[in-house]
């Protein structure tokens, strides 16, 4: 079971908004079954709608946050340091402790092509980490039954990919037959004090290529999960093959047919990377699990 609950990560984020907003989401929650602990995301807009999510509701709030405590509130965010953060703002996100990822949304600002940073933010969005998933059991025994060089784990956004892979290394690394996991973690987004008992390493921050390297060469892993695969990835993942080391990972992808056809993931098909898919679909408010192998 992840050590850290839900409600310990809301009311950190809880402590960070505007008053009015915090106060009126904690009454909007107390009339709720689960209270706090049921929230997933929370969207702030500068002098426009705010919204919360509880458990599959989203409801609008009244309070708004102005421009100044908006840009209070990115102050807050970055601990005053916002140039200590530019790469990831630029990127369009921030990652709190507890690996809630706040999603930021500004005016984006250019040099030579390149964007280098987002100013005048007018919305965040802080998706809290789910502490639960529906498919456990399922992909652990997936794994365990034999993936090969790998398995790779797709749905749509926001149905649950990085909750499923969080869960998974909890799983796999626990336990009477736990596994040695390391985790390549770049956007920061797993919580060392879910995995304080088991047999997971965690390489927070870390550029993808270079967690890589150096998990193979130092920890002696027994598998790697990378999350949300990109098309640069192809060229990293053959060489963590050849070692002999399997590889799990999530990407975007609506089904198994979409993930053979996008041009993104196609690499990793004609590779041989992955022998094994997962797709995880949320259909009418249930959750289901399909499985290929090739």
């Amino acid at each position: 079971m992840i050590m850290i609950k839900s409600e310990e990560r809301v009311t950190e984020v809880l402590s960070l908004l505007p008053k009015e907003m915090r106060d009126e989401v904690i009454r909007i929650c107390r009339q709720r079954i689960g209270g706090i602990s049921g929230i997933r995301e929370i969207r702030v807009r500068a002098c426009a709608r705010s919204s919360v999510l509880i458990g599959r509701e989203w409801v609008s709030l009244f309070s708004t946050a102005s421009e100044e405590e908006m840009g209070r509130l990115v102050k807050k965010l970055c601990d005053g340091a916002l140039y200590a953060h530019r790469d990831s703002i630029a990127s369009g996100y921030l990652t709190l402790r507890g690996g809630v990822r706040v999603g930021i949304c500004g005016h984006a600002r250019y040099e030579d092509g390149s964007l280098v940073g987002v100013s005048d933010v007018r919305s965040l969005v802080f998706r809290i980490p789910g502490h639960r998933c529906e498919f456990s059991d399922e992909l652990e025994q997936i794994f365990r039954s034999g993936i090969g060089r790998g398995m790779l784990i797709y749905s749509s956004p926001g149905v649950g990919k990085t909750t499923a892979l969080r869960a998974l290394a909890l799983r796999l690394g626990s336990g009477r037959d736990a596994v040695r996991v390391a985790v390549i973690d770049e956007r920061c987004e797993f919580d060392e004090r879910d995995y304080r008992d088991s047999e997971v390493d965690i390489l927070k921050g870390y550029e993808r290529r270079r967690g890589i390297e150096i998990a193979t060469r130092t920890m002696s892993p027994e598998v790697i999960m990378i999350d949300e695969l990109c098309a640069e990835d192809a060229l990293l993942l053959p060489s963590v093959l050849r070692s002999g080391v399997p590889v799990v990972a999530t990407a975007h992808a609506g089904s198994y047919a979409e993930v053979k056809e996008k041009p993104s993931l196609s690499p990793f098909i004609s590779s041989g990377a992955f022998e094994v898919f997962v797709g995880l679909r949320l259909d009418g408010g249930e959750y289901s699990l399909t499985l290929d192998r090739i």
